[in-house]
């Protein structure tokens, strides 16, 4: 977890995917920071998961990156897969935007491999 609400990013590497871990404030500040990680030559697999279980506020500058990650799996084909279980905030934004419906949503960084 981010100290004190600070953005923090990381990579984990499992069985050929890779999962990309977000934690505290997505905003504008932090947002290219994340985009810049999943842009990033190592974040490259068949699958990319998000993982935003420990973000603790997003705004609309942290949807824009979903967006452009969803949109770029897409174009590139790869899967790309987010998790949000138990980030409230985090689910409520992704519910009022609609994200839910497009998104491939799934509960923990368990469900990174499965189908």
């Amino acid at each position: 977890m981010a100290p004190d609400g600070l953005f923090e990013v990381r990579r984990d590497r499992r069985d050929g995917a890779v999962l990309v871990i977000a934690a505290g404030e997505i905003d504008l500040a932090s947002s290219p920071e994340l985009r810049a990680a999943l842009y990033d030559p190592e974040t490259r697999a068949d699958t990319v998961m998000l993982d935003l279980r420990e973000v603790t506020f997003m705004d609309s500058s942290g949807l824009g990156v979903i967006v452009g990650q969803h949109k770029r799996a897409r174009e590139e084909g790869f899967r790309f897969r987010v998790a949000v279980e138990g980030a409230t905030e985090v689910e409520r934004i992704l519910e009022l935007s609609g994200l839910v419906a497009v998104l491939d949503i799934v509960d923990g960084s368990d469900g990174l491999l499965s189908e």
